[in-house]
């Protein structure tokens, strides 16, 4: 089992932690260009000891902006995303983009979704 991994600034915290077959990372405060490298630190280390799917749990994101959507876009490209929490701008540049990143109701639906077995 992997431990815990966290990153903050000022404006924004990052928390991942293992959940089943696949890693949650739990966002607060204001995602921009100043703060993503809170949550690209915390990302990196999931990347590095892990090959599972990632669920962000954005329900404490009180801002984000194209950074941190380029960031999800980008992360996608090594795993399965999905996103929990997702307010309105959220969903809305999500929609524009183009971005095939799905948006499940609550976490225990993510977790169904994403994980290999099916199941929570």
């Amino acid at each position: 089992m992997h431990p815990a991994v966290w990153a903050s600034s000022n404006a924004a915290r990052a928390l991942a932690t293992p959940v089943g077959t696949l890693w949650v990372i739990r966002l607060w405060g204001d995602f921009d260009a100043h703060s993503i490298h809170v949550v690209e630190r915390v990302t990196y280390e999931v990347l590095e000891c892990s090959l599972t799917p990632v669920v962000f749990d954005l329900r404490q994101v009180t801002f984000a902006n194209t950074a941190l959507l380029n960031h999800l876009i980008a992360l996608r490209l090594h795993r399965p995303v999905g996103l929990v929490g997702a307010d309105r701008l959220m969903r809305l540049m999500i929609e524009v983009s183009g971005a095939a990143l799905p948006v499940f109701p609550d976490l225990t639906a993510a977790l169904s979704a994403l994980s290999p077995d099916g199941a929570p």
